[in-house]
């Protein structure tokens, strides 16, 4: 039922099935590390290279800026992480028109960690959707989690228990703080009426699945009335803890971590037969495993899952995950936005609560805890944590904005950060920078002194981003937040793009290759010139310095992958502003001026 050495990775979860490919996908989360939403597409374009070569800066390039269009992340404002171990790169400017920061209208936190992910066959004659569940966000923490895969088809009749899924998807453009994307919404709306009609393949042994949306209307959660129950969550509160007791006959097991458990009053936790966290020897690599390098070992503590034994003529297990903690903000106060899925099946057929604290299950990680411990408060630092989570909301709250207009010197734009800086309690120094750059940029932003908004600087074209990292400091040495916020931009040069492809695309070498990036087929070995279409193969043989037919070559590419050619003229475009067209070879240059003259009337 749920298996503690079955690992998965996010990328597993973007892996097309068989005879699919990779079309569309919507993903949620409440903190994000850009870094890692860099991989996605990556990956994509590593699987339809049927994964034979390594990425280079080309082959990123290009799959990010193919599928960043496909792509939509929505995270709660604020949320977005400092890239933890990536270096700053132009190419996260890229990510600008992916990431939605969305707040929830309860006051609460936008909380819910998933993927609806479209798959299409390679004829492109049918498609199918993936939804993963997952209870961890999208960045590099390593912590225990659980996540749930489903796939399905989409059926002519809809469904009334996906209800709660097209109500979600619907709700999520409404949810931004900016101006969102027409494209964006439209995909939105797409998937939420698409997935109002699919129909779900069930986990081995389960035989109903539900969705909830826990404090919202019509859709909320209810706990079942149970025999037994079993609660795992990271984060509790007294009130939730004890009305999902009041469900159930015997309240098997409470598990959280030590800190959580501590804050609990005592006759909480008596009301559980066990409470147990995670032994510390969990939370380390043992060096047993022979490749433990390729093997992330888990730590923490960040799954939530609520499971109840009920008995109707026969013995039933429901297993409810999401992202929804057992916390008044996640279940009571209808504040945060939440999504928990629930699954029921016979208990002789996918397992119990005994199977989970079992040998075969938790049960070695697990330890009791003890319920004489005080907790341990450090009020010193608990008041700055207060702090600087306050400043973070409120800096998040302000309407803040970049102004971008030509610097002092040819080649430079100046970047200014508009909008009135928030007072901020208990922080003794913020700072500002572009995560396109490293933090050696960084400027104050509590500077009183600043009129007309405050300057980050003057960097390259390629380095203009509305992606401003800020880092707030307190008294307390531990106590420091970093994230960023996608702000809006003003004043972009035109030669933006240009200008990131230009730092890839250094010389005509490298122009050669990246057309053949462009020419790949999504359903081929899409970044092996030796293996890509004929197109690809004669500009191969342009580079060795051979004659090739290449108006004929041309034609047979625009007959077969006319949109290949429209993204080869957008290419050609942003390469020849600011005066880099040494990068593209004259030859090809001179054939391109002649073969979009015949195309262009071709298409009057």
């Amino acid at each position: 039922m749920l298996n503690p050495n079955s690992r998965c990775l996010y990328t597993s979860a973007l892996t097309p099935p068989p005879g699919m490919i990779f079309d569309e996908a919507i993903a949620t989360t409440f903190s994000m590390d850009p870094a890692l939403l860099l991989e996605a597409p990556v990956y994509l374009a590593l699987l339809a290279a049927d994964g034979q070569t390594d990425p280079d800066p080309l082959s990123v390039l290009e799959a990010i800026r193919r599928y960043s269009k496909r792509i939509t992340v929505y995270v709660q404002r604020g949320r977005i992480q400092v890239p933890q171990t990536a270096k700053p790169n132009p190419l996260f400017g890229f990510l600008e028109e992916m990431v939605i920061e969305v707040t929830a209208p309860g006051g609460g936190v936008f909380h819910p960690k998933v993927w609806a992910i479209r798959f299409v066959s390679t004829d492109k004659s049918s498609s199918m959707y993936r939804l993963v569940v997952l209870t961890r966000n999208m960045t590099t923490d390593q912590s225990w989690d659980l996540s749930l895969q489903l796939e399905g088809t989409i059926a002519r009749r809809k469904y009334n228990s996906n209800r709660p899924l097209t109500h979600f998807f619907k709700l999520l453009p409404d949810l931004a703080t900016g101006q969102t994307d027409a494209g964006r919404v439209e995909q939105s709306l797409r998937f939420a009426e698409d997935l109002h009609r699919v129909q779900w393949e069930l986990p081995d042994g389960f035989d109903e699945l539900t969705f909830h949306l826990p404090g919202t209307k019509g859709f909320d959660w209810n706990p079942p009335t149970a025999n037994r129950m079993a609660v795992i969550s990271p984060f509790c509160s007294d009130e939730v803890l004890r009305a999902l007791v009041k469900q159930t006959k015997v309240a098997d097991a409470l598990i959280s971590r030590p800190e959580s458990l501590s804050a609990l009053k005592k006759d909480t936790l008596q009301l559980f037969s066990k409470c147990l966290n995670l032994d510390a020897a969990a939370e380390t690599e043992d060096g047993e495993e022979d490749d433990v390098a390729e093997q992330p070992f888990a730590t923490g503590l960040h799954a939530k899952v609520y499971l109840f034994e009920t008995r109707y003529y026969s013995d039933y297990t429901h297993v409810v995950m999401g992202s929804a903690n057992a916390t008044n903000a996640a279940l009571n106060a209808s504040k945060n936005i939440e999504i928990l899925v629930g699954l029921v099946g016979r208990k002789n057929k996918v397992g119990g609560i005994d199977e989970l604290l079992g040998a075969d299950g938790l049960g070695e990680y697990l330890v009791d805890f003890d319920t004489m411990r005080e907790a341990e408060i450090d009020a010193v630092r608990q008041e700055a944590e207060e702090f600087v989570e306050r400043a973070r909301s409120r800096i998040s709250e302000v309407a803040l904005s970049i102004e971008c207009s030509p610097g002092s010197k040819d080649g430079l734009w100046a970047l200014v950060l508009t909008g009135e800086i928030p007072s901020l309690e208990g922080i003794v120094s913020a700072f500002a920078w572009p995560i396109t750059v490293t933090r050696d940029f960084a400027v104050d932003i509590l500077d009183s002194d600043a009129h007309g908004g405050i300057r980050l600087g003057e960097f390259s074209a390629s380095s203009v981003t509305g992606l401003i990292a800020f880092e707030l400091k307190t008294n307390h040495p531990d106590v420091t937040a970093r994230f960023v916020l996608n702000l809006p931009v003003t004043g972009v040069p035109e030669e933006r793009n240009a200008a990131i492809l230009q730092t890839v695309i250094s010389n005509k070498d490298g122009f050669i290759r990246y057309l053949l990036l462009l020419l790949g087929d999504d359903s081929a070995s899409g970044l092996d010139p030796g293996n890509g279409s004929g197109f690809a193969k004669w500009l191969a043989r342009l580079t060795d310095g051979e004659d090739v037919p290449l108006l004929e070559e041309l034609t047979r590419a625009y007959s077969r992958h006319s949109e290949r050619l429209s993204e080869i003229s957008g290419l050609v475009r942003d390469l020849s502003q600011g005066s880099q067209n040494a990068i593209i070879p004259e030859d090809f240059l001179n054939l391109w001026t002649v073969f979009e003259s015949a195309i262009g009337g071709r298409d009057a």
